[in-house]
């Protein structure tokens, strides 16, 4: 697929899933405007790439100030949007709903599903007024099956892929399309910790393994699903929850 030509946001562009969608996105041709915390990690990004393809902006997505500035200066800059991708999100576990804090809830909707809607409020303008486009939301195979201990977690992952139905529906009149990815483990900074603090992918059925069901992936195996979702090779395709989980939810424990 080519993306030449096409003006991509991007959330979470410093690491994991956000960084490989940033990269595969670029190499094959698209601009891409990238936002996220770890400004360190994203300027040696956007460094590697020129930083002329490939801009990223420190922004914490949990304040709309910052939200509405990222945004308009990816206008600035690429002149419009083509496509918006939410990765940003964090992954709180090993308390059940009882020792979750008002302060721990509060923080996992902020940046989980709170930041996808400030983002997604602030550049639908930008897809319309380029005649159509598609946002592309992260969720998780969490929003149907779960694991002990991660309350918020599960309940935002499953709310992304409703908000996703939903703008779908309001949204095509203006040509633009909304699918949620529900992803199952992938070796992220953010998954991999889970995974220790679970007693490691063994004690969760998981493996490294390539010819493995329900295995861990490569963020960049991700990264092609959602440029796929993004390409024109996925008109058609809007109001989906896409499961690119390695088999993890057709598995019967």
């Amino acid at each position: 697929m080519s993306f030449a030509g096409k003006r991509v946001f991007v959330t979470g562009a410093a690491t994991g899933i956000g960084r490989a969608t940033a990269e595969y996105l670029v190499a094959q041709g698209a601009r891409v405007f990238g936002a996220g915390l770890d400004g360190e990690e994203g300027e040696a990004l956007a460094g590697r790439h020129g930083g002329s393809d490939l801009i990223f902006r420190e922004c914490d997505l949990t304040r709309e100030v910052n939200v509405q500035a990222a945004a308009a200066a990816a206008t600035a800059r690429f002149g419009g949007l083509d496509a918006v991708v939410n990765c940003a999100g964090i992954y709180p576990t090993g308390k059940r709903l009882e020792e979750v804090s008002d302060e721990d809830w509060d923080r996992v909707i902020a940046v989980n599903l709170t930041a996808i809607f400030r983002v997604c409020r602030a550049t639908l303008p930008l897809l319309r007024a380029a005649g159509g486009g598609s946002i592309v939301n992260i969720a998780s195979v969490h929003a149907d099956a779960t694991v002990p201990g991660v309350p918020a977690y599960a309940a935002t992952k499953a709310a992304v892929v409703g908000l996703s139905r939903q703008m779908a529906l309001d949204y095509a009149v203006d040509r633009i399309r909304v699918n949620a990815v529900l992803v199952g483990s992938v070796a992220t900074r953010m998954t991999l910790d889970g995974l220790e603090a679970a007693g490691g992918a063994e004690a969760l059925g998981l493996s490294f393994e390539p010819n493995r069901i329900a295995r861990i992936a490569n963020p960049s195996e991700i990264a092609t699903a959602i440029g796929f979702l993004i390409s024109d090779a996925a008109s058609f395709v809007t109001g989906s929850a896409m499961q690119v989980d390695g088999g993890l939810l057709a598995r019967l424990l």
